[in-house]
């Protein structure tokens, strides 16, 4: 299974080590295509590359994964639009919001009934579920 993953890098990176918790569990069940999302010097390194190769390169990993796995607890422009591209290409999206954090996210994730969207309050309670929420149908 490949899985692309989505989180708030410019919108700010609170949830760093929630990204690297997950990769660290989603790589059980699958290839992760765009880890450095969990690379606490992602903005340094990203002033060396052109913004248009990094939105082909996300595009591209995006195209093929088979899953789009978001955290969605820091609002983001990046995520939403990822969101937006991954729902438009009919892609299995599951996003997940720390409910101690924030209590509700955008309208737009909750209304959208093909995102799979889960509160935690504890990331366990994601990885102890994470073989039945991946499951592609």
């Amino acid at each position: 299974m490949k899985i692309y993953v989505s989180g708030s890098i410019y919108g700010g990176t609170q949830k760093i080590d929630t990204y690297k918790i997950m990769i660290n569990e989603l790589e059980k069940y699958g290839e992760v295509l765009n880890k450095q999302i969990a690379d606490p010097n992602i903005i340094e390194n990203e002033k060396y590359q052109k913004d248009e190769d990094i939105f082909k390169d996300l595009e591209e990993k995006m195209l093929i994964a088979d899953i789009v796995f978001a955290e969605v607890t820091i609002p983001s422009i990046g995520v939403g639009y990822e969101l937006g591209f991954a729902d438009k290409i009919g892609k299995k999206i599951i996003a997940i919001y720390d409910e101690t954090y924030t209590k509700k996210v955008t309208t737009m994730i909750r209304g959208n009934k093909r995102i799979k969207l889960i509160p935690y309050k504890n990331i366990e309670e994601i990885i102890n579920n994470l073989e039945e929420l991946l499951k592609v149908n």
